[in-house]
């Protein structure tokens, strides 16, 4: 059996002037894209510096959030659960798996932010839905998976 693969949905910002002189955003030429984190990717995170805590520790975090039927609440979430949510951690880690699913696809972190237009809810939506296939398929590969892609990065850094 195959793993659930994501779609992530990419899309420019076109600002429009209505005719009584306000401004509207306009959302134009969307994209979805298959998304997978892939060793590739990960280890990508690791050398761009985008990705810097364990995406296991990021979900144990985020599963305080998450109501009995697997939900997140946005609009009851408590100041102590407020401060669980770091959308800074969460956009890299659906970028990777944008580019792990995408090998050709040329796209920077910085293009990828101005195309990702997704809300809160969402990003965090997008950011469970590529990291717990992963966990719930096989939690040691996962994490013998993410030690390997970072293992070069370690060995750099201490001089080996």
């Amino acid at each position: 059996m195959g793993v659930k693969i994501s779609a992530i949905e990419l899309k420019e910002v076109e600002i429009v002037e209505l005719e009584d002189g306000t401004f509207e955003k306009r959302f134009i030429n969307p994209k979805r894209y298959p998304a997978f984190l892939t060793h590739r990717s990960l280890a990508r995170g690791q050398q761009l510096g985008i990705t810097k805590t364990s995406l296991i520790s990021e979900l144990i975090k985020m599963n305080q959030l998450v109501d009995s039927d697997g939900n997140i609440d946005m609009d009851n979430i408590t100041p102590e659960q407020a401060e669980i949510i770091d959308i800074e951690k969460y956009l890299p880690v659906i970028y990777l798996g944008v580019i792990g699913a995408n090998k050709a696809l040329q796209l920077s972190y910085d293009d990828f932010l101005n195309l990702y237009h997704a809300d809160m809810e969402k990003i965090m939506i997008d950011y469970i839905e590529l990291v717990m296939p992963y966990i719930d398929d096989n939690p040691n590969e996962f994490k013998k998976g993410l030690e390997q892609s970072t293992k070069k990065k370690r060995k750099k850094a201490n001089g080996k």
